[in-house]
């Protein structure tokens, strides 16, 4: 598939630190462009006043305690959850305390629970790069029945750009979900290269995977950015020496710069709707039932586009996030760790680290070789230091590990997606957390591919939590298993042996690495089944499946918990914010492999509230 390479410190190959708009931060945000992202004044709609109601009939799950009981009413006021319990108390109270609310009775088997939460998610880089062609292997939740170099072609040909002198910008494009391809007697994943993308359009054309591991252009594409880049000029003799050497496979930061730079006008122009785009991504969460995301990812310039849209617009969910530190100067620069006791937009509950990149990108960082192309690789790790064996943790990640955590006494989430970077995550917290001295934190490992019961027993004993990318049980489950790991596969996102053992699990979905759905994660955790496989309906480990309620209190109760927002959100206790959404099923009612799978994901939203005024649907 992509090649093997060399590394220095601040590869960029994953969702957590997105190369294109990592590399042009400084044209992206100068203060010329972030004023331009801004709404115009008048522009922004003032946010609707809070309802009073009452809210009894169908099933009313408030997840108080992190309980599935249902209860028979709720009452909402100012924005808050004011009682819950018996439809008689519920009455008695709101006619004695808010005599002017308005009931609101739901139907037999509406169900009406917390609003859902995406604890990992990236924000600002799905809304800038919202123009960019979409040939990733989704429509809607579904993987794509047809997902091929010919499906592809036709996606990008059907969406040429207009504007006169932009080139062909696309994004998502997975090689691990296409057809294997055979090699050596065995399957492979696909290659891409200039000459495969030729096939599809010779207009100049560049397409990020969604690893973001690899910038993958055509013969044009090398072209251009061979004239119009001193950088490449100098280091190639010849347009067809950068052709033969690349094969159109630019990766890292170091080969994708020059191309980057070259289009920074173009990516610009195309960010500057950064407002509207994420007005649009709020209202697809919305449509999705969620209320809170956290993003996993926060730089400065990052939590800059957020404040200001929180600022100028209504708000459609909550926000929150993790400050994004890459190395040892960003941590030394750390402030004290705000103690926050009241939800604020863009608030910050952790810091960040990005050890390695993405097992679907073949660049997770793994302990032996993956089971395919090309040989030997055992993936990237962002923290190498000359000299120090690949299973010793080099030191100064283990120093930026404690100095996040021991000196500056921040929460961590730590991205581990290979086996040898939760090694490392692992002994990191431990060496950490054996000097630090404070409150109790809820550190995280995001994604936490691949793990064994020993290292859960290491997890559970340091109180750092597992948020499972569940995508890559149902969607990629099966290229892992066929493919890319093997065996090896049934390691991936443990989360029965983990809620066994007596631990917190979160799902999320990297977005955009795999769709926003709080409910179809609830699915693939459940049933684990592997998606791609078409052929029949196979599961990933079944002895890790999950129960409804289970999945359901680690889209909630638990996913609050997990990013600080467990006294305002993840349920719907007194004083909460009246942050709900109503399903016209319950997905707890749905007991069976054959009611869940691709069921439970579908479950229509009726409408999602937060603070006690409807976002969903829009205009109500």
């Amino acid at each position: 598939m992509e090649k093997p390479h060399n590394h220095v410190h601040g590869c960029t190959q994953c969702a957590c630190n997105n190369p294109v708009l990592e590399i042009l931060k400084e044209e992206l945000f100068s203060s010329e462009n972030l004023a331009k992202m801004k709404p115009a004044a008048g522009q922004a709609t003032s946010q609707q006043p809070p309802q009073t109601l009452m809210i009894s009939g169908g099933i009313i799950r408030p997840m108080i305690g992190g309980a599935t009981d249902k209860v028979d009413a709720i009452g909402i006021a100012n924005g808050n959850v004011v009682i819950t319990g018996t439809k008689d108390a519920v009455k008695t109270f709101m006619e004695q305390n808010y005599p002017t609310y308005q009931p609101k009775e739901l139907k037999d088997g509406q169900t009406l629970l917390p609003g859902l939460i995406e604890p990992h998610v990236h924000m600002v880089p799905a809304a800038m790069m919202a123009e960019w062609i979409d040939v990733s292997p989704f429509k809607g939740q579904d993987l794509l029945p047809t997902y091929d170099l010919t499906s592809i072609g036709a996606t990008i040909n059907s969406s040429l750009p207009t504007t006169p002198g932009y080139i062909i910008l696309g994004k998502g494009l997975d090689p691990s979900l296409m057809p294997f391809v055979q090699g050596n007697g065995s399957n492979e994943l696909q290659t891409i290269t200039n000459t495969v993308l030729d096939e599809i359009n010779t207009d100049p054309m560049m397409v990020l995977s969604a690893s973001m591991h690899t910038l993958y252009l055509n013969t044009s594409a090398l072209h251009y950015v061979f004239k119009n880049s001193q950088y490449i000029r100098d280091h190639y003799l010849t347009a067809d020496e950068y052709i033969k050497k690349t094969k159109g496979q630019l990766q890292e930061s170091k080969q994708m710069t020059p191309a980057l730079e070259v289009i920074k006008n173009q990516v610009i122009a195309m960010a500057q709707n950064v407002n509207g785009y994420l007005t649009q991504l709020f209202q697809l969460a919305n449509s999705r039932g969620i209320t809170f995301m956290y993003d996993a990812g926060l730089n400065p310039k990052f939590q800059e586009v957020l404040a200001s849209y929180a600022e100028n617009n209504p708000e459609l969910v909550r926000t929150g996030g993790a400050l994004l530190c890459g190395d040892q100067t960003a941590a030394d620069k750390l402030g004290p760790y705000p103690q926050l006791t009241t939800y604020k937009p863009v608030y910050n509950g952790h810091v960040k680290v990005v050890s390695d990149g993405s097992n679907q990108g073949l660049t997770g960082y793994q302990s032996t070789p993956y089971a395919c192309d090309p040989a030997n690789n055992t993936g990237i790790f962002n923290f190498p230091e000359k000299g120090i064996p690949a299973d010793t943790i080099p030191p100064l990640y283990d120093t930026l590990i404690n100095t996040v955590v021991a000196e500056k006494g921040w929460p961590l989430m730590i991205h581990a997606n290979g086996d040898q970077a939760v090694i490392f995550a692992i002994e990191a917290y431990q060496s950490a957390l054996a000097q630090y001295k404070g409150p109790e934190l809820r550190n995280r490992i995001e994604h936490c591919s691949l793990l064994t019961a020993d290292q859960i027993t290491e997890m559970l004993q340091m109180g750092v939590s597992p948020s499972f990318l569940i995508g890559h049980v149902g969607y990629w489950g099966y290229a892992f298993n066929e493919v890319i790991f093997k065996d090896k596969a049934q390691m991936l996102d443990l989360c029965g042996s983990a809620l066994a053992a007596g631990m917190r699990i979160t799902l999320h979905s990297d977005n955009e690495v795999s769709p926003l759905g709080p409910l179809r994660m609830m699915e693939q955790s459940i049933t684990r089944i592997m998606e791609e496989n078409t052929t029949s309906i196979e599961v990933l480990n079944s002895a890790e499946c999950i129960t409804p309620e289970q999945a359901l209190i680690a889209v909630t109760y638990d996913a609050a918990w997990q990013c600080y927002a467990d006294t305002w959100a993840g349920s719907l206790d007194t004083d909460y914010f009246a942050d709900f959404v109503i399903l016209e099923q319950d997905p707890l009612s749905l007991t069976t492999q054959s009611s869940q799978y691709m069921k439970m994901r579908n479950i229509p939203v009726l409408e999602t509230w937060l603070g006690g005024v409807q976002v969903y649907p829009v205009g109500s």
